[in-house]
């Protein structure tokens, strides 16, 4: 289990990195313990998650779409790091492999705290405004995880917006299989 001062602490530093203080990074616990720690902001995500498939229609169906959504979360929280392991290694940066990891997790937290209420507005409030908006806060929320990548892995912005933008892939990689499951 977790302890609210280790989410408090987590949640900090992810916040402190939004406001690019790089200073943000001592406040995670980049030990092989906080390393395993940091996957309960998957949990702590997680009802949010729900939220934003139910409001795009992707929620829904039997047992068997439940499972597979679910099974594609956990397999989009693992899928990366297990990912990250080869890269942070060919990039020479193993040694921050983990910071970057736990500084990746929290960071979902704030990712979710600014997106959830831009999908709950653009469903609310239809339109080419509302839109540009979700437009916008996504393409902040993209430089805020290559900002997070840049610090943490203490790689330059190229390289951080390579990693981010293979994190995007993979992302959409999975969905469109979880899609296809879904559909048959």
């Amino acid at each position: 289990m977790i302890s609210v001062a280790e989410i408090a602490a987590g949640l900090t530093g992810a916040l402190r990195l939004a406001r690019r203080d790089p200073a943000g990074l001592a406040m995670f616990d980049a030990t092989p313990q906080g390393f395993w720690r940091s996957f309960w902001a998957a949990v702590l995500v997680a009802p949010a998650f729900v939220i934003l498939d139910m409001l795009s229609g992707d929620i829904g169906g039997g047992p068997r779409q439940l499972a597979i959504q679910m099974i594609g979360y956990v397999i989009d929280w693992t899928a990366f790091p297990v990912l990250m392991i080869t890269i942070a290694d060919s990039l020479g940066k193993w040694p921050n492999y983990m910071r970057y990891i736990v500084a990746y997790n929290w960071a979902a937290l704030v990712q979710m705290t600014i997106l959830l209420p831009v999908a709950i507005l653009a469903v609310l409030v239809p339109g080419h405004a509302t839109m540009a908006l979700a437009q916008f806060v996504t393409v902040i929320l993209l430089v805020y995880r290559a900002y997070v990548a840049h610090v943490a892995l203490e790689v330059g912005v190229g390289t951080a917006a390579g990693v981010v933008l293979l994190d995007v892939l993979l992302a959409a990689l999975l969905k469109a299989v979880s899609d296809k499951l879904m559909a048959m």
